[in-house]
């Protein structure tokens, strides 16, 4: 029922498949209240192209009028929508009121039989000043009830959510996350954390995310209870969640609120309203300050869930392009509680790394201090500390160039062709730290626009002292070359040195030895830049022009199968899947035995049978964790098959 189709990270673009149609998530279900509408649910899908509602049914169930008809005609009739509804069950009322008058398999069979699409166990809501007993308990009962709707509603069509809770215990929630996870269900909302959003609280919303994702795994879609302000959505998806309600709209209207992806205004406060929703386009600050106040929530209804439509096809856009960190980056400079969640992103590192590809099409761009926390800096700057591995037993070069003039090998060939008769390694200065100048190409030290190079005296030592290097040599022209005595007859083959540093970082450590074990033969473009890389006439290689990495061809692949020691950089697919992968077929999630955890989406990986058969070579698109759950859809994109006789 769950499907992902483009992904950026965590952050997904997938199809979740309903008995009323599917949706595309990420989404947003504005929530309808059946006794007030400010914006019919008619007019929600003929001109907001809205794919899904939210409404309460427990609301329903407590008013005669509405539950007679919702249980005559069912709940699309009622509220006069076709697409997919999704009902909740009473919690947050029981939040807010403390308890609510209906048993827990009563509501549950009233969202079934009015033909909710997705309907919602009742669950108990965790408050954040719950003692961890108190939520532990919450927990347990939460998880008793959703396995009782699992074993009752396993037959039905229609979905059911579980909700994940534990207030704001981390280990609490990834422990529900887990139960609910092995329960196998079908759509997972993060409950309880609307205290939380109100007082801007976060870094512990962060938190249990994060931690409900670690229990969950892939499996989805993710709802984010409660998530009605636009300016958290693009963070919320960054960290894999899939969908959110909003009555925000109509809250916020009531008190005459404007909401922006980077705040919120009163009206009073606005002079210029500068935005390009129907309602700011047609009519004036003093026209919707003028009118009578139904009309003037109305309006302000339609701007703010226009607001949050839009804000949601940004965030597609940029998981599409790669350019979510970025976009992210900005939002969060709306509110200073929300720019402190940087230090959470950071010591997340090991968790979000699983997902994050190695590189993405865009060139990366520094919005601030916080760009360093990205994933894909943090690992290259991790690599070269600790496992890079210097190609040459000598002195260490310093190179200090203008940080915007990239590729920087490119501004130092005359320095390169000078040193190539000593036996030295080289670095350059760059905004990232000291970066071996041979892989100074690849992504992000080449695609990157960053301010003037830091002051790197500290990560300088620090490289110094994990390579053990008694001094690094900062060049300063023929006075640097007179005071090196290391001369050697051989020739420095720089172009080898980048095959060998980048292979060992693309694919594995001594991947780069296999390619070098003999001499290379490279074909270049016009300005010199490796495109292909020969091995004793084979073609093993191509180099990628977006991002510096490399394309695995069948020959580079057949030597790192037969270097390599499974299950190193393999994907295991049944014979089944076999037979057509080794003809250039994707593959599919569902026929995936295993997978190697290193690979990450995006990675060069070789595609095997169960006895290591070569079949194929192939492009990540699942990492190991989301192909164990995941039964539905692409696992990896099949390059170049090989030919193989099975069965």
């Amino acid at each position: 029922m769950f499907e992902i189709e483009e992904r950026d990270g965590l952050a997904r673009i997938a199809q979740f498949d309903t008995l009323s149609g599917p949706i595309e998530t990420p989404a947003i279900m504005p929530v309808i209240n059946p006794n007030i509408e400010l914006i019919s649910p008619k007019r929600l899908q003929n001109e907001f192209d809205v794919q899904v509602l939210i409404t309460n049914s427990y609301i329903i169930y407590k008013t005669d009028e509405l539950k007679d008809r919702a249980l005559e005609k069912g709940i699309h009739d009622l509220l006069g929508f076709d697409g997919p509804i999704m009902t909740d069950s009473g919690t947050f009322q029981a939040h807010v009121y403390g308890d609510v008058e209906v048993k827990p398999g009563e509501i549950l069979e009233f969202q079934s039989k009015i033909g909710s699409d997705i309907s919602t166990i009742l669950d108990e809501f965790t408050e954040p000043e719950d003692s961890r007993g108190e939520a532990e308990r919450k927990l347990e009962k939460t998880v008793e009830r959703a396995k009782k709707a699992k074993k009752k509603y396993e037959q039905e069509e229609s979905a059911i959510a579980y909700p994940i809770q534990g207030s704001i215990y981390p280990d609490l929630r990834k422990r529900c996350g887990e139960l609910l996870g092995d329960l196998d269900g079908d759509f997972y909302p993060i409950g309880g954390v609307v205290p939380l959003m109100e007082d801007y609280r976060f870094k512990e919303l962060v938190k249990i995310i994060l931690a409900s994702k670690k229990g969950l795994g892939p499996r989805g879609p993710v709802h984010l209870f409660g998530a009605g302000h636009p300016m958290i959505y693009s963070l919320a998806v960054l960290l894999g969640c899939d969908l959110f309600d909003s009555s925000s709209y109509a809250k916020y209207a009531k008190r005459e609120d404007l909401m922006f992806s980077d705040g919120t205004k009163n009206l009073t406060e606005v002079e210029y309203l500068g935005c390009n929703c129907p309602v700011c386009t047609s009519n004036s600050v003093g026209d919707i300050k003028g009118l009578d106040k139904k009309t003037k929530q109305r309006l302000i209804a339609e701007h703010n869930l226009w607001i949050s439509l839009k804000e949601i096809e940004k965030i597609k856009q940029a998981v599409k392009d790669g350019g979510l960190w970025e976009l992210v980056e900005k939002r969060v400079r709306s509110h200073p509680q929300l720019l402190k969640i940087f230090s959470m992103i950071d010591e997340e590192y090991e968790f979000l790394n699983r997902f994050e590809p190695r590189s993405r099409k865009r060139a990366l761009f520094f919005t601030g201090m916080e760009t360093y926390y990205r994933p894909a800096v943090k690992r290259i700057m991790r690599w070269v500390k600790e496992g890079y591995a210097p190609p040459v037993d000598g002195p260490t070069v310093l190179f200090e160039i203008d940080p915007d003039r990239k590729p920087y090998s490119r501004y130092l060939k005359k320095e390169i062709e000078l040193l190539k008769d000593y036996s030295v390694n080289m670095l350059v200065k760059t905004p990232l730290g000291p970066i071996p100048l041979e892989m100074d190409e690849i992504y992000p030290i080449a695609q990157s626009i960053f301010l003037d190079s830091h002051n790197i005296d500290d990560p300088l030592e620090e490289y110094k002292q994990n390579k053990a290097l008694d001094d690094i040599i900062r060049w300063d022209g023929e006075e640097t070359l007179a005071s090196l005595s290391n001369r050697r007859s051989k020739e420095l083959k720089f172009d080898e040195m980048k095959i060998k540093s980048i292979a060992d970082y693309q694919f594995c450590r001594g991947a780069g030895d296999v390619f070098c074990e003999d001499e290379l033969e490279f074909v270049k473009n016009r300005k010199g830049r490796i495109k292909n890389v020969l091995l004793k006439g084979e073609h093993i290689l191509s180099k990628r022009h977006y991002d510096g990495f490399f394309t695995l061809k069948k020959e580079g692949a057949e030597k790192l199968w037969k270097r390599i020691q499974a299950p190193k950089l393999r994907i295991k697919v049944t014979e089944e899947s076999a037979k057509f992968n080794s003809e250039g077929k994707n593959i599919f999630a569902k026929f995936v035995k295993s997978m190697d955890s290193d690979l990450r989406p995006g990675d060069e990986a070789i595609v095997v049978t169960d006895e290591d058969q070569l079949v194929a070579t192939a492009r990540i698109f699942l990492n190991r964790d989301e192909t164990e759950v995941l039964t539905r859809g692409l696992a990896a994109r099949t390059r170049e098959g090989f030919d193989i006789d099975i069965g």
